[in-house]
């Protein structure tokens, strides 16, 4: 597969301070009789993996600020464009500090991830973007579980070659290596965890090696160390039996009522063995085996009534002597009785499994006694008022903060027969509707993970700040202040740049321009746009094929920018010209997704179009 390096769309940092002096020379021509001064040197704030750069081989790399005295060449462009194309991520770049020159040159101060190069290198005129001898650069592209076959993202696997090696395929790392400056390993030695068997939550590839990396954790111990980045091709797959014994769980009292069931299939179980072995006429069943059991049957039995600590010898040598493909009762016992006033109330999800269980009292209600009441015909039953009142609160009540629900709040008929039929005493199943819940789609710029901002208005909104050539005054406005000014007007951008000559007029059109630009890279126009339609189920789980659908059938694959200003000169006039910006989805960035939260979609610039204004 071959990756082109996307063009960043700049979205985490302000457009700020456009500075052009008059006669301003890059380090190479500077004169050292005007050496320039620092007039800021600052740590970047902005997020770490905002800082990943790559360089352009345009510029080098000097050890100090390049237009200041004493500035010596710590690697050539020619060596820089070796850096830029190298297929190994540890030529992957982090900037961490930017100057400000008197002159209004930005410099970043930047280190190659392995250590080998370090110093500062001309970025432009402006702070809001790398420019000059830098570029964004994503170290990783995350692809998402969909990149994997359905069999792969099921399967269990095992670190193939466990050991101390250093090579991205014996340890886990915290990130993919050499992606994220001095982000190492998570383990030192995989040697214990050699018969350990993990599952894939996360696969992407890194950019300079093209090579498939996948995140990976234990599901019988979400706290294990182990937990982390691997090379895909460092791990083998497990190979697993659909062999299983299903066990019962059944009440002590009542053994043909089944309160749940749960498949145990241990990774090699065969139709036909035993789950435990016989030595010397004694049954038994591995520790390990006996602690899955039980924390299946925990988890079956969550939300119920009843409960099960322990499993006695009986039960263990029972189980011992089951063999997969069949099944077992094993009884477990209420938790409490059910008073003979009180009617219980299971509340089941969509697969028969209990949400909750709640007891409603009555007073002076005996034991065996219908809840309702039926109708003359014997084919209608209903509920008091009161009593449907006080139930459906009771159950609201209980429902808070999950994701199910009563229809609109109320007992259906159907509910209410099946309640009023029930009898004090005893116990009624009812069953839930899951609450619908969209994701709101979020257009997110590529590179950076940083929201658009959506706005309805035709021009672009976000305020810009710009200093034209031999003028102190800082100017700030937007797209719209600019559109609404007269050219001819003397307090107009267009007629201040017409009174300036030679190279700082060209300048300052080129720096006008890239404010501008810069900040219609982080807008989209939202008008019309169904961003809050992508409805299913509270915390049920979408698939990335899902949500591209939805992007496909409400025409956002593609958004477009407001309108935004670009000047240009023909001999003495300067014309004005307004463009869009035109984002593309980026497909294999779209990801899985839960039901109720946000979709994060990444775009990518596509083009710039003009716009008659």
């Amino acid at each position: 597969m071959n990756l082109r390096v996307k063009r960043s769309i700049f979205l985490s940092v302000a457009v700020l301070g456009f500075t052009v002096g008059a006669g301003v020379q890059h380090a190479q021509g500077t004169s050292a009789k005007t050496y320039a001064k620092i007039a800021s040197n600052d740590k970047l704030t902005i997020p770490e993996s905002s800082r990943n750069v790559s360089f352009t081989g345009k510029k080098a790399l000097y050890t100090k600020v390049g237009t200041l005295k004493g500035a010596r060449v710590v690697a050539t462009k020619s060596t820089l464009r070796g850096l830029a194309i190298s297929s190994d991520s540890r030529s992957n770049v982090r900037a961490y500090r930017v100057a400000v020159t008197s002159r209004g040159s930005v410099y970043y101060k930047v280190v190659t991830f392995d250590g080998m190069y370090r110093g500062w290198i001309y970025s432009g005129k402006s702070t809001g973007y790398f420019g000059g001898g830098l570029k964004r650069y994503s170290t990783f592209i995350n692809q998402g579980m969909s990149a994997l076959s359905a069999d792969q993202q099921n399967a269990m696997y095992r670190i193939a070659t466990p050991g101390t090696r250093n090579d991205g395929k014996s340890v886990t790392y915290k990130a993919p290596s050499w992606t994220q400056y001095k982000v190492g390993r998570a383990i030192t030695d995989s040697s214990m965890y050699a018969n350990t068997n993990f599952r894939i939550n996360q696969v992407g590839i890194r950019t300079r090696e093209n090579d498939q990396w996948v995140h990976i954790y234990d599901p019988s111990n979400v706290n294990s160390p182990a937990t982390g980045w691997i090379l895909f091709s460092g791990l083998s797959q497990v190979q697993t039996s659909t062999a299983s014994v299903k066990i019962n769980l059944v009440d002590s009292a009542n053994p043909a009522k089944v309160i749940s069931s749960f498949a145990f299939s241990p990774i090699g179980a065969k139709t036909g063995s035993t789950v435990g072995m016989n030595t010397d006429g004694k049954w038994t069943i591995s520790s390990a085996d006996q602690t899955t059991i039980l924390n299946n049957i925990k988890t079956a039995l969550k939300g119920s009534n009843y409960a099960l600590d322990t499993l006695s010898p009986a039960e263990l040598t029972q189980l011992a002597q089951t063999t997969y493909g069949s099944s077992i009762n094993i009884p477990v016992n209420p938790v409490s009785g059910i008073a003979d006033n009180v009617l219980r109330i299971n509340l089941l999800d969509s697969d028969g499994k209990v949400v909750k269980t709640i007891d409603w009292p009555k007073s002076g209600a005996s034991k065996g006694a219908t809840v309702g009441t039926v109708d003359a015909s014997n084919t209608t039953w209903s509920l008091k008022s009161d009593d449907q009142n006080e139930i459906q609160d009771l159950i609201n009540k209980q429902l808070t903060n999950t994701n199910y629900q009563l229809e609109s709040g109320k007992l259906s008929q159907a509910q209410i027969t099946k309640i009023a039929q029930s009898k004090f005493g005893s116990e009624v199943s009812i069953n839930l509707s899951a609450i619908p819940a969209a994701s709101v789609v979020t257009p997110v710029g590529g590179n950076q993970r940083t929201p658009f901002v959506g706005t309805t208005e035709p021009y672009c909104t976000g305020i810009v700040s710009f200093r034209l050539p031999n003028d102190d005054t800082i100017i700030k406005m937007n797209a719209t202040e600019f559109h609404d000014q007269k050219p001819d007007d003397k307090d107009s951008v267009v007629y201040k740049i017409k009174q300036i000559t030679g190279q700082d007029q060209k300048n300052a059109i080129k720096y006008v321009n890239s404010a501008f630009s810069i900040q219609a890279e982080q807008e989209y126009k939202s008008s019309g746009l169904k961003l809050d339609d992508f409805i299913g189920s509270k915390g049920i789980s979408y698939k990335a094929h899902d949500l591209l659908e939805y992007l496909n059938e409400n025409k956002l694959t593609t958004l477009e920018s407001p309108k935004y200003p670009v000047l240009s000169i023909d001999g003495k006039e300067i014309h004005v010209d307004y463009k869009n910006i035109t984002f593309t989805v980026d497909q294999p960035l779209v990801q899985d997704g839960k039901f109720g939260e946000p979709a994060d979609v990444y775009y990518d610039l596509k083009d710039t179009k003009a716009n008659t204004d």
